[in-house]
């Protein structure tokens, strides 16, 4: 009978047999490559491999590695003697090549990568997380590769619909349906207008923590809705998460959005949600005079933000609300900080210390942090930032949730690669 494991010291990443291998600190994830497409997890303390869905992105587009090739005098790459059988008694150890842990994980991916076609993999590569339904009907019904490269979104939510059923792919033959009737079977209008709603749709701004809140946008009965976003070149994060929250929603004025639209930093991490939404709270606690109820454009957003900011400033120096709040969860990062780089706050008074320092409302987080779902980190290098870190729910992984500086202002380019190195040293994510 199969035993539980003794889980290794280092995470680790192996490609090799057709088989993508990522050891975590308390599981080892197995995933068949291109073309059966199987994926199975075992746990520390239990025998059993049992079957899962990777939420996580599996293929990235592809940049060749600019490092330096290894000496001849090296010797050959070691053989690699794990072959998981999933009745198999499983290493006590990672494999412990001549890698990086980055490179290790490169390595790895670009070789699940290189097992499917190259068709395949440039469909799904635009979408930055929850590949795995797509990567299942492409592989169930090829016919379906089309739909994937010409409505990526449509493609996506229709996998999402069939939830891998390899019988019922196989039959529905969607590459020979026009994108109308598939709307029809997601229950949309079965018109252009919702084809070309459809298409303006960002890939890289769909995942498996928003796509039934978009479905829901999408679904609005609301003619107004409808014609923002018919308006727009494009929908990204930015503009589906301020949509969906009905009181940024109903802040942001089109210019507004538009901007939104336009900006590629919103294509991935919605940013100025939060500012509408914390400008808005801001208002609400410092009970202002004459509220800003509508954004008409972001320089407007952005100037009062900066003066609500300071008020909440010099109120939060007279009031520390957070001390009411439990200790518990401070003083529990999920991911280990960097003295002198990142570091975690691990109590309430030092959210207070750092809002009034950074000018923001970082302190109002306190019930977040309590909740076991956010937490906040100071950065300190390469530029003086505030960072909050959530936890996804379909995945169970940490990601960015605001990296600002002061004021709120946007961090610069070589902060975030920073930040995002750092979280990815704890990450599956590629």
């Amino acid at each position: 009978m199969p035993r539980p494991f003794t889980p290794p010291d280092e995470p680790g990443f192996r490609f090799s047999d057709g088989k993508l291998r990522i050891f975590q600190g308390d599981s080892i994830i197995v995933i068949h490559a291109w073309p059966e497409l199987e994926a199975v997890r075992k746990a520390a303390d239990s025998p059993w491999w049992e079957p899962f869905q990777p939420g996580f992105r599996l293929v990235k587009p592809y940049r060749p590695s600019k490092a330096k090739k290894p000496s001849p005098k090296s010797g050959p790459e070691p053989i690699d003697q794990m072959n998981f059988g999933f009745l198999d008694q499983v290493p006590t150890e990672a494999p412990k090549p001549e890698l990086t842990l980055a490179q290790q994980r490169k390595q790895a991916f670009d070789r699940f990568r290189f097992a499917m076609p190259k068709d395949v993999a440039r469909a799904v590569e635009p979408f930055r997380s929850d590949q795995w339904p797509l990567l299942l009907m492409l592989r169930h019904d090829p016919s379906s590769l089309d739909l994937v490269l010409q409505n990526p979104a449509l493609a996506y939510l229709l996998a999402k619909k069939l939830n891998g059923d390899r019988g019922l792919i196989a039959s529905l033959k969607c590459g020979t349906l026009r994108q109308r009737e598939i709307l029809g079977c997601l229950d949309f209008p079965e018109s252009n207008g919702a084809v070309n709603l459809f298409r303006k749709i960002d890939p890289g701004s769909v995942n498996g923590d928003n796509w039934l809140g978009l479905l829901s946008l999408l679904r609005s009965s609301s003619e107004i809705l409808r014609q923002r976003l018919g308006h727009l070149p494009t929908i990204n994060t930015g503009v589906v998460e301020i949509l969906l929250n009905e009181s940024a929603s109903a802040a942001a004025g089109q210019r507004l959005l538009q901007e939104v639209a336009e900006d590629k930093r919103e294509n991935y991490r919605a940013r100025v949600v939060h500012l509408v939404t914390n400008t808005l709270q801001m208002q609400d606690v410092i009970q202002a005079r004459r509220p800003v109820k509508q954004f008409a454009d972001l320089g407007r957003l952005e100037t009062v933000h900066r003066d609500v900011s300071e008020a909440y400033r010099l109120r939060a120096q007279r009031i520390n609300e957070v001390r009411r709040h439990s200790h518990a969860n401070f003083s529990r990062p999920p991911i280990p900080g960097v003295p002198g780089e990142i570091e975690p706050l691990t109590s309430p008074d030092q959210l207070v210390d750092e809002g009034e320092t950074q000018g923001n409302c970082v302190a109002s987080y306190a019930h977040k942090v309590e909740r076991g779902d956010t937490f906040i980190y100071r950065v300190l290098k390469p530029q003086r930032c505030t960072l909050s870190i959530i936890r996804r729910a379909s995945s169970g992984l940490w990601r960015i949730g605001e990296l600002e500086s002061k004021f709120n202002t946007p961090a610069n380019d070589e902060t975030e690669r920073h930040v995002t190195a750092w979280l990815r040293r704890y990450q599956i994510e590629v």
